[in-house]
């Protein structure tokens, strides 16, 4: 392999990166919105319904916010290393 293949595939790994960080808060926010208008869909408790919706919704916001958070730095470093 060449070098500049070398490098392009670095680069989709870094990427690939905070790719599933977003994938992984956009299920979260998903199961948590869908969790919200269609109750009694994951449990007959409602106080447990409630807690994996409130639960889903909060750490699938803070998975999107910390994928913004990586992609900015992963894309600092690759502008810097020059791939």
């Amino acid at each position: 392999m060449t070098e500049n293949t070398q490098n392009i595939i670095y680069k989709w790994t870094l990427r690939a990166r905070y790719i599933f960080v977003f994938a992984t808060g956009a299920g979260l926010l998903s199961l948590g919105l869908q969790t919200f208008f269609q109750p009694n869909l994951l449990s007959k408790n409602s106080d447990l319904e409630s807690i994996l919706m409130v639960g889903s919704l909060l750490f699938g916001l803070i998975f999107i916010v910390f994928g913004f958070y990586y992609k900015k730095d992963i894309e600092i470093y690759i502008r810097q290393q020059q791939l």
